[in-house]
């Protein structure tokens, strides 16, 4: 019962908070019911209290993303399995918070796909031996990372190996 009182207090306080600060490392996006009024630097910020604005925060550093173990078919018919890491930061907050859902979820979409279908045009000597495949799956990455308002750094192959595809038939 009285953990209920104090939420209930914390929530009627939050509706008199008339300042927003930012740190260094995050930018904001200032919403006034609901509409887009500006972005927001570091810094401290005023804004109407009671829900009338909100303001919408993300880190904008380099920060990184795992896509976790994926495989496809090389050029040549070998099965090859890899672990992708971004590297990646918010370039263009207002893009990033207001027309993407989720920043993690725009970097798989901007990536994982991308590097699949760069991988499946080589053979897989080549993806042991090309010194310019790193740089190849960052350009193909950031080309499309911009349009969700992110910057594709880097993207690097935590793993590389050949891999067995075994498919059980299901009746």
């Amino acid at each position: 019962m009285l953990d209920r009182l104090v939420d209930l207090f914390i929530q009627f306080v939050h509706l008199f908070y008339f300042t927003v600060v930012l740190p260094e490392y995050e930018k904001g996006v200032h919403l006034r019911f609901g509409k887009f009024v500006r972005v927001l630097e570091p810094g401290l910020h005023f804004i109407i209290p009671f829900a009338v604005d909100e303001v919408m925060r993300e880190a904008v550093v380099p920060t990184t993303h795992s896509l976790g173990d994926e495989a496809t078919v090389t050029k040549d018919g070998r099965t090859a399995a890899f672990h992708a890491v971004v590297t990646y930061q918010v370039r263009d907050i207002r893009k990033a918070m207001l027309d993407v859902n989720d920043t993690d979820h725009a970097v798989r979409d901007a990536c994982a796909g991308e590097i699949g279908k760069l991988m499946r045009e080589r053979t897989w000597e080549e993806l042991q031996h090309s010194e310019a495949l790193l740089d190849d799956l960052t350009a193909v990455c950031r080309k499309r990372g911009f349009r969700y308002g992110i910057e594709i750094m880097s993207v690097q192959l935590a793993s590389l190996a050949l891999a067995k595809n075994i498919r059980i038939m299901q009746r």
